[in-house]
């Protein structure tokens, strides 16, 4: 966009500042008239003044073209990108926007479609190779890119890890073709000044149409088929179609729905009796469930993992770990066990959490049992053992949930502060028709006693399969046989003895 110097506010004010003077000479020559001698005098201040003049006019009009430099400066640098020199998405934008104006206006415009380029584990070349390598090899992928292009096309860089290429005038077949093209050459190695990277590519694809649709929103959609080709596992591509979309705002609608709910304190807690062999009580599990009046029930299986990916983890396990604190008030000395997702340990506030609850509601640590999955502690993160170290010594016992479905590995069973382990549910449905079940779970069994660790078995159904786990040494169940997930008020009937469990 060119800038109008003509209008600059440096050229009036030159033109003031001649005006000005040419003002002040023609006053001086009115007051010099009379006088012979002054002429002289005056012609050298005129002169000298004339030549005053033209200097400043020359300073200003290089300030003028100076300034106009630097607008331009400016606006490149607002609408590319500093790394690749590539148009960044404002850009992309503005040009996709005029081409379907023309488009519209029945002018030459032809259709486009939009390829969204997202590179995989490009954060791993930073990590290992470090941030001048994962420029260099930003660069190199903008020039692989480059070479695909034809002189209509446009390429532009999104984010960091993101490009998008319009495609003007191809087909949908086309449009395929390019993208398995740049699939190939993007996962050629880089060799980079601190060593040599391989990554992948995942593209979505929104396929040219003869509409002229919103650029913004074809890019959109390019982006919400991207997402759906990064979850395959990457060095793939994906077309937009409409069931994505709709997946996505119902999942938008569905986690807004979340906040609120954890904004009213809408869910509830429901808890499943754990029993010993001779079928008392001696412990529940705190289960969250969500009811609205529009869905109905909201299983955990949905709304747990996105409070996960949309960061409402932690309100989420707060919300757990408050109520069951309250309710467990009614149960002294039942061990009530609260799930702990990896989100909440990782994210440093699981401790502070804890040690603020115990103080507001005078529970007793030890009578509660934390229940984390094998994944945490497969990280085995520094933060990771120095929180559930420090948890442990709060007082609250640890439990390790789904035990056999991961690695099963002895050696963080021995670095970590563990209780109790789970037997899976998995195993305990197949007792009596799979060999190989009795088989893992008395494996699991004597690793357990061997390591000085409670063991229970969930998903018991059956008196046949509490017959057989009491023949392989396991001594504690959870199931469906005993009692369904029931509301607190059933567990103080429960202990009370106004309720037995199921035979």
């Amino acid at each position: 966009m060119k800038a109008n110097r003509r209008g600059s506010p440096i050229d009036l004010l030159g033109a003031v500042s001649a005006a000005c003077m040419v003002a002040f000479i023609g006053i001086l020559c009115y007051v010099a008239a009379g006088d012979p001698r002054s002429r002289q005098l005056l012609t050298i201040v005129v002169t000298g003044l004339s030549a005053g003049g033209l200097i400043l006019v020359r300073q200003l009009r290089k300030a003028a073209n100076g300034l106009i430099t630097s607008e331009a400066r400016a606006q490149y640098a607002a609408t590319h990108d500093p790394l690749t020199q590539l148009p960044n998405k404002t850009l992309l934008v503005d040009r996709l926007r005029l081409v379907a104006q023309r488009g519209a206006a029945g002018e030459s415009g032809l259709p486009f479609g939009i390829l969204c380029i997202g590179l995989d584990r490009h954060d791993e070349v930073n990590d290992v190779l470090g941030p001048d390598a994962a420029d260099q090899v930003i660069v190199e992928i903008a020039a692989r890119l480059g070479a695909v292009c034809k002189e209509r096309d446009i390429l532009a860089r999104l984010a960091d890890d993101v490009f998008a290429l319009a495609l003007f005038g191809a087909t949908a077949a086309t449009a395929e073709v390019v993208a398995g093209t740049i699939i190939g050459l993007l996962s050629a190695p880089y060799q980079a000044s601190s060593g040599q990277a391989v990554i992948t590519c995942s593209i979505g694809m929104r396929i040219p149409a003869r509409e002229m649709a919103d650029p913004v929103e074809q890019l959109r959609q390019a982006q919400i088929a991207l997402s759906s080709a990064r979850k395959r596992g990457g060095a793939s591509f994906g077309v937009f179609d409409a069931s994505m979309d709709q997946a996505l705002k119902s999942r938008k609608a569905l986690e807004v729905d979340l906040r609120r709910a954890l904004a009213e304190r809408a869910l509830t807690m429901v808890y499943q009796p754990q029993v010993n062999s001779k079928g008392a009580m001696v412990g529940v599990e705190a289960l969250m469930r969500w009811t609205t009046a529009e869905r109905g029930v909201v299983p955990a299986s949905t709304f747990v993992p996105l409070a996960e990916s949309c960061g409402l983890s932690g309100a989420l396990g707060r919300f757990a770990l408050h109520q069951a604190f309250l309710d467990a008030k009614y149960w002294p000395g039942l061990k009530v066990a609260i799930n702990v997702s990896g989100a909440q340990i990782r994210g440093g506030d699981l401790l502070p959490t804890l040690t603020a609850l115990v103080a507001e509601t005078g529970v007793n640590p030890q009578d509660f049992e934390l229940e984390i999955t094998e994944g945490v502690l497969l990280a085995d993160e520094p933060d990771t053992y120095d929180t559930l170290h420090a948890v442990r010594k709060l007082g609250f016992s640890l439990s390790l949930d789904d035990f056999g479905t991961g690695y099963s590995s002895l050696s963080y069973l021995r670095r970590f502060p563990v209780d109790k382990i789970k037997i899976d549910r998995s195993f305990v449905l197949h007792l009596g028709k799979r060999p190989e079940s009795t088989a893992i779970i008395q494996a699991i069994v004597d690793m357990a006693g061997a390591l000085g660790l409670r063991v229970l078995a969930e998903g018991v159904e059956t008196s046949d399969q509490v017959h057989r786990l009491i023949q392989t040494g396991c001594t504690h169940f959870q199931g469906y046989h005993f009692s369904e997930p029931v509301e607190a008020r059933i567990i103080g009937d429960l202990l009370a003895g106004r309720s037995k469990l199921a035979a």
